[in-house]
């Protein structure tokens, strides 16, 4: 029979031991391996634990929690140990939006191994002594001293290197950032405050005064701009960048406008892509800023252009949720989805049926499956990677580095293909005036610093995660009938940019007049020759 103080200490003890690894590697190297100072913090951080588990001691309600908490602990624990993920309220939110078929790729055999061993078989075990609880009216008084006196012997521990813990905790936020489980239950915590506030922010209007240019009024044919919206495309391994290794052959035959230095708004989806298409730069952006505010495909309506999203991810992360969105027809080209997920060849039938359709002004997003990790080798057609011995498994740890690297420039070679053959369609039709833009979200760690996949807080999150590469098409009948110039707008190409210009230069490529656009951050603005007088 068991207290359940003591099923809390030593659950709290294995919890310490068993999910942070990476806490205390962080730990040993912020104290300089000072012994004393490395063990008094190590007591606060255990005997803060035990304070959230004496949170529940309650009949009925402690077990299930402790089997809940070591069950989230084991799991952030595997992808802090193997792929260096930080666990904060943005992965929460990139874990809520993932699809089934990008969870099933992180659910590998070792995945499940580790739960069970660390996890599940825990949990069992925790079932199997006898707990014996207080009478009612002794747990009134007990449970509350424990939870007090924990609280307060943390502090204590805190309290005899207090100025080298507290600058430690300031300064090196992820040391507590990998303690599990407060880690995970924070970043929980913090998800549900920014949901709940974002869902409760009222919409306020953007560019309601947007109205057609007069370039745009004049062209004969209907025009239609093509935003290939890119996954995890990082521009260190784009050969348009000077990639060492020949990942866009086939751009690098178009008369394509390559921006060499383009920085992300953030490292996962569900913060880029919102960033993207808002009218916020990456410094004023938020999820509840993003959430009440119209954004750029509602400026777009509003000027009588038809946005149209299509997508191939994980969803349009709310940005069509006033103007609609729709997720790709598998049945469109059901070679492409033949493996269950489609790759990004179907969306290029989508881009023909598109454009036969088109009757008036249109932006076309297409939102790209691309580099989306760690199952690189399900994004293009067994049989087309250039680079052979590549990574055939979402599971790294059965891969070498080279593997690893040559399945992810093999996603890349195919991103090449898909847009080099997206230009050749719209280059061959005469139903519209076309153009196209192509700009990835974030970018991706490889290995390096032993990071992989993305998502890492911006404070920390390194180049290969925050350059992506971004592109634009714009043919010569395009340029002439929005009066851009050629010489002007290559020597755009070699300044540093970021995805706070894509909102306002699609405007400028659309030739949208409203107040929504500055033309500070709109890349066409100087570019653009006068209209000659009638």
């Amino acid at each position: 029979m068991l207290s359940p103080a003591v099923l809390n200490g030593i659950v709290a003890t294995y919890m310490m031991l068993a999910f942070n690894s990476v806490f205390w590697g962080h730990l040993t190297t912020l104290f300089d391996g000072v012994p004393a100072n490395i063990l008094l913090f190590a007591c606060a951080v255990w005997m803060l634990t035990f304070f959230t588990l004496s949170l529940f001691s309650l009949p009925r309600v402690q077990r299930p929690l402790i089997a809940l908490l070591i069950l989230l602990a084991a799991a952030a624990a595997w992808y802090q140990d193997h792929l260096g993920a930080v666990i904060d309220k943005l992965m929460i939110q990139n874990v809520v939006n993932t699809t089934v078929a990008e969870s099933r790729q992180l659910i590998t055999l070792p995945y499940l191994r580790h739960m069970t061993l660390t996890g599940l078989l825990p949990v069992a075990l925790l079932y199997w002594p006898r707990i014996t609880y207080p009478k009612a009216r002794h747990l009134l008084w007990k449970m509350p001293l424990t939870v007090v006196a924990s609280f307060l012997l943390t502090f204590g521990f805190l309290f005899v290197n207090l100025k080298a813990n507290v600058s430690i905790i300031r300064e090196h936020h992820e040391l507590m950032g990998s303690y599990q489980p407060g880690a995970t239950i924070g970043a929980i915590a913090r998800y549900v405050k920014m949901e709940v506030r974002a869902r409760n922010t009222e919409v306020a209007p953007l560019g309601r005064d947007a109205a057609k240019g007069p370039d745009l009024l004049a062209a004969k044919k209907p025009v239609l701009l093509v935003i290939f919206v890119g996954e995890t495309a990082r521009a260190q391994n784009f050969g348009l960048n000077g990639y060492d290794r020949p990942t866009t052959p086939e751009l690098a035959k178009l008369d394509v406008l390559n921006f060499s230095d383009t920085s992300s708004c953030g490292t996962s989806t569900a913060v880029s892509v919102p960033c993207m298409f808002s009218p916020f730069s990456q410094a004023g952006y938020s999820h509840q800023r993003f959430m009440g505010s119209e954004n750029l495909l509602d400026v777009l309506s509003h000027a009588g252009v038809t946005p149209i999203w299509v997508d191939n991810n994980t969803g349009d992360q709310r940005i069509a949720r006033r103007t609609g969105s729709r997720r790709i027809d598998a049945t469109i080209d059901p070679a492409a989805c033949a493996s269950g997920e489609c790759t990004d060849k179907a969306l290029l039938a989508t881009l023909d049926k598109e454009i036969g359709a088109i009757q008036e002004d249109t932006v076309l997003v297409l939102h790209m499956i691309g580099s989306h990790g760690p199952a690189y080798y399900l994004r293009y057609p067994q049989g087309f990677g250039p680079f052979a011995s590549d990574c055939r498994t979402s599971e790294f740890d059965y891969c070498t580095q080279a593997e690893i690297t040559n399945a992810y420039d093999n996603s890349i070679a195919y991103t090449d293909h898909i847009l080099a053959s997206a230009i050749s369609i719209l280059q061959e039709q005469d139903r519209v005036l076309p153009a196209m833009v192509y700009m990835s979200d974030h970018g991706e760690s490889l290995g390096e610093a032993g990071l992989y996949l993305h998502a890492a807080p911006m404070f920390m999150a390194p180049e290969v995660q925050t350059k992506v590469p971004f592109l634009m098409w714009l043919p010569q009948r395009f340029r002439q009938a929005m009066r851009l110039d050629d010489t002007c707008l290559s020597k755009l190409t070699a300044q540093p940019v970021s995805q706070d210009n894509l909102f306002h230069t699609v405007l400028g490529l659309m030739d949208i007049s409203t107040t929504a656009r500055q033309s500070a951050l709109d890349l066409t603005s100087t570019c653009r020759s006068e209209r000659p007088r009638t």
